[in-house]
């Protein structure tokens, strides 16, 4: 927490987690207090929300105008810089038009005619903002984009193939055609999505069908229509350093396109790929490195290759790194279950047991004998119990031979231990934590491509954690759990108080939310941070729960907490009614009730 892209998120002194904007801070305790007060006689209400921050959007697009200014200025680069905001990242105007409102020349990118008619609504009366109109092209999305352009916005459009290439040229005009060349960049980088990028892409033009729209376009009037070249490496990009080949390879793209003839070509278009740090682990001048490999790629090429000619603009299609911050999900906690009895009392024959197994862990000399006894152990465990009660012991049995377990690993290994399977076994919480949300709807890309999103309690984190737990949902799948929590890399480990890690000496990706009192957990909150890209746009409904409430947070220019209720829980009439079932009349929402009855 505060720092790099949870850099709005902080610790008070008495352990509560503070929201921070412009200095200002406010407790999620005070959030939550002040929604369930203000809100809680509405029929929509529910505990859990969506909090979204506009101003923590507003603050990334001024971040990275500000870091292309500085890499410019630094390597004295002469072009200029206008960033594009891919709206299917997200689509709600609590994203784009906060976007609109900081700066007055950011543009927009759309990939389908849907999208188009909601960016031409919002610019209505900016007409002079940047429209790029990329993805798959039929003749009516060709016409929107004619008929929009006589109507004075500024629209570009991007050629993926000779058969658009084909059509463009057969429906525009010159005169009025502003055109993309849209090109698979033959370099890759590394991250999630690189298959975005090379031969295998499903975007862009391939090297042979560039050089055939070049030649139709010529052949055709359309020169001079040809304004930007554009090539996206993929999303997330895990090395910022892979953007530097990837810069001067569409910087010599651009060089060799402008010598065969289409001279009014202008602007080098970089697309995607600047990653969110949702762990916390890239340096904190992220943005700034971004910038100087874009720049400093392009610099490469140019030098050698332009021969005093025209020094590209420069455009980035960055969307995700825009909008991740803008929203959280603040969950509540409505049951703690336990996986071990705890108050079992055990016969003296399995106390005897018990004593016995103790005994050989404490004096166990490595891990590799630990692994030993404990394999033992379950091995004698392996026969089912024919009564419950003997179940319920044995049961209490393991749990309390697993606490020992990763007590003598502490003492044994506390500056080694690497994780791995069998750790991650012992290590594994014995509490499951209950949310009252869907991690189908709130955070979907989690399930969808082991996405890792950030998750916090919102108390008692100024003390040693008590344990770790796992967060899960209310749906009826097993996939509806997001307990991944990010161990950062010290020197010696971090311990929570029943011997689980939080901090290791290498990073690395484990099981278990550190809390800082168990007994503290149920009925308050956890925040899921960084969910403001794409899980708005790829939401399911799974077990018909809908979207949660969502509430407004912002900062007034006296410095005031604004918290405003923007739309209620999603009904079961309405979810129902979006599957074919009317009239089913009940405006209550599906997620667990606060009423009492």
């Amino acid at each position: 927490m505060a720092r790099n892209d949870l850099h709005f998120l902080d610790i008070a002194n008495n352990g509560d987690l503070v929201l921070r904007l412009r200095g200002q801070t406010i407790t999620f305790d005070e959030i939550t207090k002040r929604v369930k007060v203000e809100y809680s006689k509405r029929e929509d209400y529910t505990s859990s929300f969506t909090l979204r921050i506009p101003q923590l959007i507003q603050h990334q697009v001024l971040k990275l105008r500000a870091a292309f200014a500085n890499a410019m200025r630094n390597l004295d680069y002469q072009g200029a810089f206008r960033g594009v905001y891919p709206v299917k990242v997200n689509q709600r105007a609590d994203s784009i038009v906060p976007i609109l409102d900081v700066d007055s020349e950011y543009g927009l990118e759309v990939g389908t005619k849907a999208e188009l008619l909601l960016v031409k609504k919002l610019t209505a009366n900016q007409k002079h903002r940047l429209i790029i109109c990329n993805g798959a092209k039929d003749p009516e999305y060709l016409d929107m984009i004619s008929r929009y352009s006589e109507e004075g916005y500024d629209l570009h459009t991007s050629v993926e193939s000779s058969h658009e290439a084909r059509l463009i040229t057969g429906l525009f005009e010159p005169e009025r055609t502003n055109l993309i060349l849209r090109l698979k960049p033959y370099v890759t980088a590394r991250g999630r999505w690189s298959h975005s990028a090379g031969r295998e892409s499903k975007f862009g033009l391939s090297i042979h069908d560039l050089f055939d729209v070049i030649e139709l376009l010529k052949e055709q009037g359309f020169r001079d229509t040809v304004r930007t070249v554009l090539g996206h490496i993929g999303s997330q990009v895990a090395a910022i350093e892979d953007f530097r080949p990837f810069a001067a390879y569409l910087a010599h793209a651009f060089c060799e396109i402008r010598r065969v003839g289409l001279r009014n070509l202008k602007t080098i278009d970089f697309g995607g790929g600047l990653p969110t740090d949702y762990t916390s682990s890239y340096p904190s001048d992220l943005m700034d490195q971004y910038a100087s490999m874009i720049i400093q790629g392009v610099k490469d090429e140019i030098g050698v290759h332009s021969r005093g000619g025209v020094t590209p603009d420069i455009m980035v299609e960055s969307g995700r790194s825009l909008t991740a911050p803008g929203s959280l999900i603040v969950v509540k906690a409505t049951e703690v279950r336990s996986l071990f009895p705890t108050d079992v009392e055990l016969a003296e024959e399995d106390v005897r047991e018990r004593n016995t197994w103790s005994v050989r862990i404490r004096n166990s000399t490595s891990v590799t004998e630990l692994v030993e006894i404990w394999n033992e152990f379950l091995a004698s465990k392996a026969a089912l119990p024919k009564l419950l009660d003997e179940l319920r012991a044995r049961e209490r049995l393991i749990g309390d031979l697993r606490s020992e377990l990763r007590q003598q690993l502490a003492r044994l290994v506390a500056r080694t231990m690497r994780a791995d399977s069998f750790l991650e076994t012992i290590w594994s919480p014995d509490y499951i934590v209950i949310g009252n949300f869907s991690v189908f709807n709130c955070a979907a890309d989690h399930v969808l491509a082991n996405q890792y999103f950030p998750v916090l309690p919102i108390r008692d984190l100024h003390v040693r954690p008590e344990t770790t737990v796992r967060l899960v949902d209310i749906t009826c799948d097993s996939d509806g759990e997001i307990s991944e929590f990010q161990r950062k890399g010290v020197d010696e480990m971090w311990l929570t108080r029943d011997y689980r890690p939080v901090a290791m000496p290498t990073q690395e990706i484990g099981i278990g939310i550190p809390v800082g009192y168990i007994k503290n957990v149920e009925e308050s909150y956890f925040v899921i941070a960084l969910t403001g890209a794409y899980q708005d746009v790829i939401e399911m409904d799974h077990n018909l729960l809908g979207d949660l409430p969502d509430v407004i947070i912002h900062l007034t220019d006296d410095d005031k907490w604004c918290i405003t209720w923007a739309t209620g829980a999603e009904s079961m009439a309405k979810i129902l009614e979006r599957i074919g079932y009317s009239e089913m009349g009940d405006r209550k929402d599906p997620y667990m009730s606060d009423r009492k009855q």
